[in-house]
């Protein structure tokens, strides 16, 4: 079993998609509750502790799933996001709501390799400032010149 406190939620309302994921995980040991919405995924983060969210950047009803995991990061503050979806819907945004993005359909290996660095990123010397740059890098504000 992976360490106790590394357990994942997945919010994903494509059920093929959402069982898959489900099952690499619980093959390498995850403990791992499965939500089709968000609101299922706020009940399911009320009673237990998650390490890693993995949710759809699209979800039905009135939360998407940006919303959801900044609700579910209200309750957790630790907690690490993966979102997945269709490349062109990808998020595009950078900041501290989206860790990390596959688009789907994804390999097992992508997706295990994602899930294990996020999980591990906070226990490497100076993860969050890598982050935090390749973030900057990637959507420049306007007082970032990469010229310099």
């Amino acid at each position: 079993m992976y360490p106790v406190g590394q357990n994942v939620l997945i919010v994903d309302d494509d059920l093929g998609r959402g069982q898959a994921i489900q099952r690499i995980l619980r093959e390498e040991g995850f403990a791992v509750t499965i939500a089709t919405e968000g609101f299922a995924a706020l009940r399911a983060a009320g009673s237990e502790q998650f390490a890693l969210v993995i949710a759809a950047v699209e979800l039905p009803g009135t939360l998407d799933g940006v919303t959801t995991v900044r609700r579910l990061r209200a309750r957790q503050p630790w907690l690490k996001a993966l979102f997945t979806g269709e490349f062109a819907r990808g998020p595009r945004w950078a900041g501290r709501d989206c860790d990390e993005f596959i688009a789907a359909p994804f390999h097992r290996r992508e997706l295990l390799g994602c899930a294990f660095e996020l999980l591990q990123r906070e226990s490497l010397p100076g993860a969050d400032l890598v982050r935090r740059s390749r973030l900057e890098l990637d959507s420049p504000g306007p007082e970032t010149n990469l010229a310099s």
